[in-house]
C-alpha cells in the first residue's frame, strides 16, 4: 500500500497539469510563437540596399548589361549602353578568356536622405576599359562608391557615369 501511495503522489500532480493547466500552456505557446513570428527578422537596415547593389555590381562588372539595366534608374541606362558599345571583339575575348567571373562585397552602406543611400564595394578580378582603341586589362582589386535610390519601396543604382574606383589613401 505505501507503493501505491507513492504512485498516486508521483501522477497526481501531472494529472492536475494535464486537465487544467495545460490549456494555459498551449496558450502561452501559441503568444510567444505569435510574437516571435511578428518580430522583424531582418536587423540590417541596409539589407534590401545591399543586395542589390551587389546584384548590379556583379552583373555590370562581369559585363551582364541586359541583367544590370534591369537595376538602374531610366536615366541611368544611357551609361549601361555606353559602356556596351565600347565593347569591342577583343575584350569579349579576354573576358570569355578569364578563369573567374568578378567578385563582389559590400563594404559599407550609408544613407544620404530620405531615398538616397551611398554603397562602397570592393570589386575583385574585373577587367576595366581606359583607354579608347585598346584592349581592356584585368585589376586585383579596387573600392568604387555606388548611389541607390528609393523608388516604391526598390532601390535602383543612380549612375551619373560609368562607375570609377575610389582613390585608396595612402595613411
Amino acid at each position: 500500500m505505501n507503493c501505491e501511495l507513492r504512485i498516486v503522489n508521483y501522477f497526481l500532480p501531472l494529472y492536475f497539469i494535464k486537465t487544467y493547466d495545460m490549456k494555459n500552456f498551449v496558450l502561452l505557446i501559441f503568444c510567444v510563437g505569435f510574437l516571435a513570428g511578428c518580430e522583424e527578422r531582418n536587423q540590417d537596415p541596409y539589407a534590401k540596399a545591399r543586395q542589390r547593389v551587389s546584384a548590379f555590381a556583379e552583373a555590370y562588372f562581369n559585363y551582364e548589361f541586359s541583367t544590370a539595366l534591369k537595376l538602374v534608374t531610366p536615366e541611368s541606362e544611357k551609361w549601361l549602353h555606353f559602356a556596351a558599345s565600347n565593347m569591342t571583339q577583343e575584350d569579349i575575348d579576354l573576358l570569355n578568356a578569364r578563369q573567374e567571373a568578378a567578385a563582389v562585397s559590400v563594404e559599407d552602406c550609408a544613407y544620404l536622405n530620405d531615398s538616397t543611400t551611398a554603397a562602397t564595394l570592393r570589386v575583385t578580378n574585373f577587367m576595366v576599359k581606359d583607354s579608347i582603341g585598346q584592349a581592356g586589362h584585368f585589376v586585383d582589386e579596387a573600392l568604387f562608391k555606388l548611389l541607390l535610390v528609393d523608388r516604391d519601396g526598390k532601390y535602383y543604382v543612380r549612375m551619373d557615369g560609368l562607375p570609377r574606383s575610389e582613390r585608396q589613401s595612402r595613411d
